[in-house]
């Protein structure tokens, strides 16, 4: 990724522009871009490819918004303002033929009875709309838990606007990156060989085999971790199968570096 020369004593040396290089590459890696597609470009492309992350990440999401009482805590926190506000639930049923679709679907009612799950799902499928978040004042956790294991967002009053608005940023979808596309390679170190690195004694003033060998362990037990994940909904499970890919991909460039590493200290493992 950057290759800086180093001081006779091993330390490394960089310059400023080594050192937007690595910051952009942090900056788009953070946004989901795959670590080794980024690490490849130039800086100049490097630039290009982060002006034009933030002009996606503000593409704007349509929002539709159930109840006068939701509609006026996000007055002033939304841009743009919300596609659609109805007064209540019964009047979003009314609409729906003429509404169109939603990315989300923010829904106040001040309480959970029986019928209200079944009115939303109805509701949700009919729109469509991609996303939910249910704000009630009174009901049983258990209709707040089905809503829940239906891929909905809920939360119980008070909630306000900032926290709102907050939900609905968060129901943006991500992306999927390239290294969530690419499937993770077998493991290049054993256990045995990780604890090896991490206690052997280095050459490298940066103790660089001794870090790298730590963080491919712990990614090698977040990975583990991810396909034992207790699950409540669909949504959680797609989740934590986003989070073994990205975490399995990520570990391979690590062992990657950690192997180039090993050749070129001359290290035995």
């Amino acid at each position: 990724m950057v290759a800086p020369p180093k001081t006779t004593s091993g330390q490394r040396t960089y310059s400023m522009q080594d050192i937007e290089r690595l910051r952009l590459v942090k900056r788009l890696t953070l946004e989901g871009h795959a670590v080794g597609t980024v690490a490849r470009l130039d800086i100049d492309a490097l630039v290009a490819l982060s002006a034009g992350s933030q002009t996606a990440l503000q593409g704007a999401q349509k929002v539709f918004v159930v109840g006068q009482s939701a509609a006026r805590k996000l007055e002033g926190r939304l841009r743009p303002v919300p596609a659609q506000v109805f007064d209540d639930l019964a009047h979003a049923q009314l609409e729906v033929a003429v509404a169109g679709a939603a990315d989300v679907l923010v829904i106040h009612v001040p309480s959970l009875d029986a019928s209200i799950p079944e009115r939303l799902m109805t509701l949700k499928a009919s729109l469509p709309a991609a996303h939910v978040i249910v704000v009630y004042t009174f009901g049983t956790e258990a209709l707040a838990e089905a809503l829940r294991t239906a891929g909905m967002t809920v939360c119980r009053e008070p909630v306000s606007g900032k926290e709102l608005a907050r939900l609905i940023s968060a129901s943006r979808p991500v992306v999927p990156s390239v290294a969530s596309k690419t499937p993770a390679d077998s493991r290049r170190f054993s256990d045995a060989e990780l604890v090896t690195l991490t206690e052997m004694p280095s050459m490298v003033a940066c103790e660089c085999p001794r870090h790298l060998a730590e963080i491919v362990t712990l990614l090698v037990g977040f990975e583990l971790y991810n396909t034992q994940c207790a699950v409540r909904n669909p949504n959680d499970a797609a989740l934590h199968r986003h989070l073994h890919e990205v975490t399995g991909a990520a570990r391979t460039l690590l062992e990657q570096a950690l192997a180039r590493v090993v050749i070129e200290e001359g290290l035995v493992v």
